[in-house]
């Protein structure tokens, strides 16, 4: 079945009468929270808590000064319990779970090598993941929490995945939103990590048909889809100033798989087809050297603008400035920059890519193009500049699609439910059944 709008509503009703508690308490994992691109999270733990859900959020490592911007993830990081935030505390929790439950620490290592990828640095990683595992493990029981939820398969799920194999009392769910983990299937354990989960949420249909393509048709009644969501009240329609120059806006990691080289390539035929235009990209990475040598390489120094890292108390003002947003990536998920974008009554413009479609109905409430394809990237921005009435005819209904299927209350009532829904169904089960994740392929008795 999947989780969707449609029926919310019935699922709601299923969980009161199983005497589903309005007060749920959960642990959100993420590998490095919060961080600059992962906003969405924040909302989500927010959007949760509105709905009575007692979200309580934990991070691997701890934050980087560019990931603490806004004053929301400011907020957020004071709040936040790091695993490696002691060396010494997590030393201690290690040597403790040895003494205390040396079977579950042994289920935790060979669990851990069977996650492994060959070779002894995948090996050794996967049992400091362990050491990770223990002290989820002891900070969630601090806290009286026996569930957690990871968003992205990488080692954060890995985490979660051995504390649960150490501690049979804990469970974990995924949100998957690609397409790192559909990259490279085999290294980040997918199968293993869906199969295991109690549930996983998938952020898009495209999500969803890549996740069961890697899993058994078992697996598959536990997935449900939810779109993430902006806050349309938060992202008002910007105002609308007639400047002659068509002001194209990206955001996004300075990475190679953004496209940015071919977006500057269309903005280059763009001048040849005698329009005037500028461009402003948000966001910083890896491949900014890259970019600012073919920027001056072009001759387009004049007209393009690499802003860097912006915060959420900043980026508002980017879009306020722009006449058109471009995503010309080689492969999204769902970007929530282009929501918020939309919300805003931007036009957009962005590759036919993994759920992109799922968003943006092509000529209605924005356009899409070929992956991959300068001239069709062109061919789009050059006809909103001929025709400025597109802008305001595309913008309107971009920012209905997000009031309508891409809001964040919208989003919290439906994750609030999935955890009530199966969180529910987990206490009913008998205290002698004890649940390991499935593909451990663990066979030790879970004694403690």
């Amino acid at each position: 079945m999947t989780f969707t709008r449609s029926i919310v509503k019935p699922l709601q009703q299923s969980s009161r009468t199983a005497g589903g508690n309005p007060d749920l308490r959960v642990a959100y994992l993420n590998t490095q929270y919060p961080s600059l691109s992962h906003t969405f999270i924040e909302r989500e733990v927010q959007a949760i808590r509105a709905q009575g859900i007692d979200a309580r959020t934990f991070s691997i490592r701890k934050p980087r000064s560019i990931d603490q911007l806004s004053d929301r993830h400011r907020r957020a990081t004071a709040e936040t319990c790091y695993l490696l935030s002691s060396y010494r505390d997590l030393a201690a929790t290690v040597i403790s779970a040895l003494l205390v439950r040396p079977r579950g620490v042994l289920r935790a290592i060979v669990a851990s090598q069977r996650l492994a990828t060959p070779g002894i640095v995948s090996r050794l990683r996967h049992l400091a993941y362990v050491a990770e595992a223990l002290r989820l493990d002891h900070e969630m029981r601090r806290r009286g929490l026996s569930h957690v939820h990871v968003h992205m398969a990488n080692n954060g799920a890995a985490v979660a995945f051995l504390a649960c194999c150490y501690d049979p009392i804990l469970t974990y769910s995924l949100s998957i939103h690609g397409s790192a983990e559909f990259f490279q299937v085999n290294l980040w354990r997918l199968t293993m990590k869906a199969e295991g989960a109690m549930f996983v949420r998938c952020i898009s249909h495209f999500c969803m048909s890549q996740v069961m393509a890697w899993t058994g048709t078992a697996a598959w009644k536990r997935f449900h889809m939810i779109h993430c969501g902006v806050d349309a009240a938060a992202f008002r329609p910007r105002p609308r100033h007639k400047t002659g120059t068509l002001r194209i806006l990206t955001v996004g990691r300075l990475d190679p798989i953004k496209g940015y080289s071919l977006l500057l390539e269309a903005c280059r035929q763009l001048t040849g087809r005698g329009v005037n235009w500028h461009l402003n990209v948000v966001g910083d990475g890896p491949l900014r050297a890259a970019l600012e040598r073919q920027v001056a390489e072009l001759g387009l120094a004049d007209r393009v603008v690499l802003s860097g890292a912006v915060g959420q108390d900043d980026i508002q003002h980017h879009f306020e400035r722009a006449d058109v947003m471009v995503i010309s990536s080689f492969m999204e998920g769902v970007p929530v920059v282009l929501m918020e974008a939309m919300a805003k009554e931007l036009a957009v413009v962005a590759t036919r890519v993994g759920g992109i479609p799922e968003l943006i109905d092509d000529g209605v409430n924005g356009l899409l193009v070929m992956p991959a394809s300068v001239d069709s990237l062109a061919d789009a921005l050059e006809r909103l500049y001929r025709h400025p009435e597109h802008l305001q005819a595309l913008g309107e209904p971009a920012r209905k699609k997000i009031v309508d299927e891409f809001s964040i209350d919208d989003l919290g009532v439906q994750m609030a439910e999935l955890f009530r829904h199966y969180l529910a169904a987990d206490r009913r089960q008998s205290a002698s059944s004890v649940r390991l994740p499935e593909a451990a392929g663990v066979e030790l008795s879970p004694a403690a």
